[in-house]
């Protein structure tokens, strides 16, 4: 770093010695301004005193309350919004898109889209005049299909007539990505409803079977609480516990404790038992439990 030469107290003179003062407050007090993106704000922040964690010179300059649109939007190195328009500017975030004909147009979060441009630029201008507008700053602009639009043969230039055939081209390429999407989200329809009958198809298959095995057990002649063996089937399968849609109370039966207080089984083991039983007992491809279908059948 190169310095100026110290100037002898002899030969200072007084304009001199205000320099020097003013040059060290200007280093001790650096202030790096940010100014709120939205066109016609003037609020400021102190962007190195949020940085190093010092109090900025005045608390107009706080950085309390600022946003930051980061590099990528329209805005190639990014910026500030100050408390006062953060909603807007997250209301109407503007995102940058290249269109197929290579031009540049804002992806608006509240939907609105200029008309595309071929300098990425001047995307950034049109937002800030959306913004005005929004704001109430500027009056409406009207629609691009509003027929004062349509410029007469005679008052077409080459360059006119270009921007026409862009506008034409773009739409065409925005119907036929249209296309393309429909397409794509009816087909992702289509291989859904395949997998969702298909798993319909195998929980009904599960579930016929298990009623199967249920109908048989049910009608066999045996004590099912004979050993651990078969009050563990039993207990998966049927189950020990009322498994009525109702209020439970003290009558309704609650078996299972009985049998794993006479094998020993522990509260672990119960808990496990109840878990599966409770998802076998909902097996039915409509989610009807055993019960239910007994009931249908006139078993209980």
């Amino acid at each position: 770093m190169t310095r100026e030469p110290r100037t002898p107290l002899a030969d200072l003179t007084e304009d001199q010695l205000e320099s020097l003062y003013n040059q060290l407050d200007a280093h001790v007090h650096a202030v790096a301004r940010r100014t709120c993106l939205v066109p016609g704000c003037l609020k400021q922040y102190d962007a190195l005193a949020a940085m190093t964690g010092d109090q900025p010179p005045s608390p107009e300059l706080a950085a309390t309350g600022w946003k930051q649109l980061r590099t990528g939007s329209i805005f190639p190195t990014g910026g500030n919004i100050c408390p006062t328009h953060a909603d807007l500017v997250t209301t109407h975030l503007p995102r940058r898109l290249k269109t197929p004909s290579g031009r540049w147009t804002v992806d608006c979060a509240c939907g609105w889209s200029p008309l595309p441009q071929r300098w990425h630029r001047l995307v950034a201008a049109l937002w800030e005049e959306h913004i005005l507008t929004e704001l109430g700053h500027l009056p409406p602009a009207p629609p691009l299909t509003d027929p004062e639009h349509r410029v007469p043969l005679t008052d077409h230039t080459e360059q006119s007539l270009a921007e026409l055939y862009d506008r034409l081209w773009d739409a065409e390429d925005e119907m036929a990505e249209r296309r393309d999407a429909s397409r794509s989200f009816y087909q992702a329809w289509q291989d859904q409803n395949t997998l969702l009958n298909a798993d319909a198809t195998h929980k009904a298959g599960v579930h016929n079977a298990l009623l199967s095995l249920r109908l048989r057990i049910r009608h066999v002649d045996r004590d099912w609480g004979q050993n651990a063996t078969d009050a563990g089937i039993y207990a998966l399968l049927i189950g020990w516990d009322c498994e009525q849609q109702h209020q439970h109370t003290g009558d309704c039966p609650a078996a299972l404790n009985d049998i794993a207080e006479k094998y020993g089984w522990s509260a672990a083991v119960v808990k496990t038992l109840r878990k599966h039983r409770a998802a076998l007992a909902q097996a039915g491809p409509n989610g009807e439990t055993d019960a239910q279908v007994a009931r249908e059948m006139g078993e209980d």
